[in-house]
């Protein structure tokens, strides 16, 4: 069994996890990885903690983000190894700030209007505010059972609390990925709702360089099939855990890893490329 395990894909408290970026990279240090990437949404404000901790407990972080993009589903896309000074990247990582602070305000208020308000409820976390904080918030209050059942009641489209703004559309946060010295992977693809050979054709075109093939919740056939588009387009193959502590339990970091040469290969790459 190869011992070079790694996890691409992990948020902290910086977003909507619920460990501290040293709390995740100690549990990656823990589980014997060899390497973790911290991918906090829409921002980076956890990194150089990781980065520190890292160091602290000898295993090698990947400075990293996850991007909403502007699509007619979820759809986010992994900046890898990105440069955390890079200013394009800081710009929008700002811009993407503003946009959520501008949706949440409208949230609590239409929430609010309805006969919700929830707002004093919520957890504010050390940068980013999401809609999980929101869930949360609403379960506390009473007005849902748990995390999808407040989705399902107030936070999906077409309820009382959605609403969103403009996010940077997939060409951009490539984009913007690429010249951050980064690396473009699809978060998750087991969750597209699309063709998936056609979505994926579409961001290869884009500059798209990888998919995170192996997750907790992709099937056997789901995982088989992104490899082989994978290695169609001559992707990257990464695992991620898409840890967020308590917020999803049972997941662990390290738990979407598997001994498989894809994975070997890409931790090969990803080794040459933090020497050089």
């Amino acid at each position: 069994m190869s011992e070079n395990r790694f996890d691409l894909h992990t948020h902290s408290i910086v977003s909507d996890g619920t460990a501290t970026p040293t709390e995740v990279v100690e549990n990656a240090a823990r589980a014997g990885l060899k390497l973790v990437a911290l991918t906090d949404h829409d921002n980076i404000m956890g990194v150089k903690e990781a980065i520190d901790a890292g160091e602290r407990f000898g295993i090698p972080v990947l400075p990293a983000v996850e991007m909403d993009n502007e699509w007619h589903h979820e759809l986010h896309i992994i900046g890898l190894d990105v440069d955390p000074n890079n200013p394009t990247l800081l710009r929008a990582l700002e811009i993407a700030r503003e946009r959520r602070e501008r949706r949440n305000k409208i949230i609590y208020s239409r929430l609010k209007e309805a006969g919700y308000d929830i707002r004093h409820l919520v957890e504010r976390p050390e940068s980013t505010t999401t809609k999980l904080h929101i869930a949360h918030a609403l379960i506390k209050a009473g007005f849902a059972n748990d995390v999808r059942d407040a989705f399902a009641k107030y936070l999906r489209p077409g309820k009382v609390g959605y609403y969103t703004e403009p996010r940077f559309t997939p060409q951009q946060v490539i984009d913007i990925i690429h010249i951050a010295d980064g690396l473009p992977i699809l978060a998750h693809p087991c969750h597209i709702r699309d063709n998936p050979h056609g979505l994926i054709r579409y961001l290869y075109d884009l500059g798209l360089m990888g998919l995170e093939a192996y997750y907790p919740s992709s099937t056997v056939r789901q995982t088989e099939m992104y490899v082989s588009i994978a290695r169609q387009y001559h992707l990257m193959v990464t695992c991620g855990s898409d840890f967020h502590g308590e917020n999803r339990p049972g997941v662990t970091v390290g738990c979407a890893w598997q001994d498989v040469p894809a994975l070997e290969q890409t931790f090969e790459t990803l080794t040459r490329r933090m020497q050089s």
